[in-house]
């Protein structure tokens, strides 16, 4: 417990770990509408005043919350990969035989790519993160790697059902999320589909069909 003085003078009791809890709401809250900001920055970094003007609050105001820019998209980050489990939960089960597990787990992917709020997670990732020691490491740990571990682990169980071959699941994680995420960067975020527009339906079917071939047991 904790005593705080009201304005006249007397002092009244708040039961302890509350402080700590209106202190991660607010940080929560703030993340939310930062993330909106961070999200559409059209190839800008906006700065840390420009953030708190978004926000709503003062420069110092995120600071007390986030110590500095970086914690900042660290935070965002992090708030929205908690978002995401039941989203995981789903990549980890296996659902049928090898093909067709294969399928439904790269269709999955394709469809939360296709969802404009996840796409900028990863552009947002990508942007902030190439090349820096703080938030590149957060967008690996917060939203890209726990969709490769979740593949990893529906490959796990397809290898010890004997239908996938015995090889490294997360290399094999990684030939078959990287193509797709690749592929909605280059559409929609690099304006692939007025330079060089791709049929993603075909494309998809074809690059499931070479990794079943490539990797059924």
């Amino acid at each position: 417990m904790y005593k705080k003085r009201l304005g006249g003078g007397k002092a009244v009791t708040r039961p302890r770990g509350a402080r700590n809890r209106a202190y991660e709401e607010q940080r929560l809250a703030l993340a939310g509408r930062l993330r909106e900001r961070l999200g559409n920055a059209q190839g800008a970094q906006p700065s840390l005043g420009e953030l708190a003007k978004a926000a709503g609050v003062s420069v110092a105001t995120l600071r007390h919350y986030f110590g500095d820019r970086d914690g900042i998209v660290s935070a965002v980050l992090a708030l929205h990969a908690a978002q995401g489990a039941e989203h995981l939960e789903v990549l980890r089960r296996p659902s049928g035989d090898f093909a067709t597990s294969v399928r439904d787990a790269a269709d999955y992917i394709t469809l939360g790519l296709a969802q404009p709020a996840v796409a900028e997670l990863h552009v947002l990732g990508l942007a902030e993160g190439l090349g820096h020691p703080r938030t590149g490491p957060a967008y690996l740990a917060e939203i890209l790697e726990p969709v490769l571990q979740a593949v990893e682990e529906r490959f796990q169980s397809h290898i010890a059902a004997g239908d996938m071959r015995p090889v490294d699941p997360r290399a094999a994680a990684l030939s078959l999320v990287a193509p797709l995420l690749l592929a909605r960067l280059h559409q929609g975020w690099l304006g692939g589909c007025s330079l060089r527009p791709l049929d993603t339906d075909p494309a998809l079917a074809q690059h499931v069909e070479a990794f079943v071939r490539a990797y059924r047991g």
